[in-house]
């Protein structure tokens, strides 16, 4: 088990290598300092704001999550259990999921699973607020055929296009079904040669399941619907709004015109590249910023990097800096209520 976790962790090591160099192997590191050098440094403030207002609005929407009204962690407790899940992740990716909780569990004596369950939960929602802005930014790039026109670099209002397209969707979708019914038939066969191996795994996630149940079961709880709504929205008002400060920093809004709009298809963007997994986002962050800003909105792919290593910097030093504090202040405030009741 515990190579299994070396090698998971050196894979995600050599993941983030290999995007970091995937972005810079087209860019001049020099141009890179340059861009950086030219940014207004007066933004960082109001960014580290707007990063930390997210995370303390995350755990406010997290506190809605507790069901056990005598257990439920104090405000300060949420937002370290938070910062926490945050620092972890950044050299073992995914890990700090199950610490965020497990530190919360530990202040409050609470079961870890249950915890747990509220964080599969909260990670749903995240979910589906991401696929509703997804689904903004598609109808965004498929509104506007000169975006279409760079992301796929030919014209794209052309008929001989459009029927070229459909053509390559069609016989692309035949393979699709062809592989997916392959897979079906093959699964079918193994079935029947493993009935046994298939009934414990089906066994295993029902356990599993059975673990995250009652956090799951957190939802119905809820007696703030609108209040949870909107937690939810602000977060992502926050995400964005980080994303268009980092604009302000690069005077991108008046150079490349960019405005709220791209910041939306950024921070979906930027959504989906820390969701691979790599330390801390390391190197898929910077890609798929700088690619998009370079296809999208025609920004050069040094100053799109600078972007990306400002604004990913930025993000890391203000949770590697602020989490210990944040652990000392929760010790301390937890030691005094100790201290009050005793």
């Amino acid at each position: 088990m515990q190579t299994k976790k070396v090698l998971k962790i050196a894979a995600s090591v050599l993941l983030g290598i290999l995007f970091l160099w995937l972005a810079f192997r087209e860019v001049e590191f020099s141009e890179v300092v340059d861009s950086a050098r030219g940014m207004s440094w007066s933004w960082i403030l109001p960014f580290a704001a707007t990063t930390l207002f997210a995370h303390f609005i995350r755990a406010l929407r997290w506190e809605m999550l507790f069901t056990n009204k005598d257990k439920v962690p104090s405000k300060t407790t949420l937002f370290t259990g938070v910062m926490f899940g945050y620092l972890v992740n950044i050299p073992l990716p995914r890990v700090g999921e199950v610490a965020r909780p497990v530190y919360v569990a530990r202040q409050v004596d609470e079961s870890n699973s249950k915890i747990i369950g509220t964080i599969v939960l909260e990670r749903v929602v995240d979910l589906l607020g991401m696929l509703l802005l997804m689904a903004f930014v598609v109808v965004f790039l498929v509104a506007d055929p000169q975006v279409l026109s760079r992301l796929f670099g030919v014209d794209i209002t052309s008929s001989e296009t459009q029927i070229n397209f459909i053509l390559t969707l069609g016989k692309y979708g035949l393979f699709a079904a062809a592989g997916l019914g392959l897979l079906l038939w093959l699964f079918k066969k193994a079935e029947e040669k493993t009935e046994g191996k298939i009934a414990d795994f089906v066994h295993n996630i029902q356990k599993i399941i059975r673990t995250f149940v009652d956090g799951l079961l957190a939802i119905k709880e809820l007696k703030n619907w609108p209040l949870f709504i909107f937690y939810s929205l602000l977060i992502w008002v926050f995400y964005i709004t980080m994303t268009y400060i980092g604009f302000w920093m690069f005077d991108m809004q008046n150079v490349y015109d960019l405005g709220i709009t791209e910041a939306v298809v950024l921070t979906v963007v930027s959504a989906v590249g820390i969701s691979i997994p790599t330390p801390g986002g390391v190197g898929t962050y910077h890609l798929f910023i700088t690619k998009t800003l370079l296809i999208l909105y025609a920004v050069p792919g040094a100053t799109g990097l600078a972007y990306a290593t400002i604004a990913h910097a930025a993000t890391l030093v203000i949770i590697i800096t602020s989490t210990p504090v944040m652990l000392a202040v929760d010790k301390y405030l937890l030691m005094r209520k100790e201290g009050e009741e005793h």
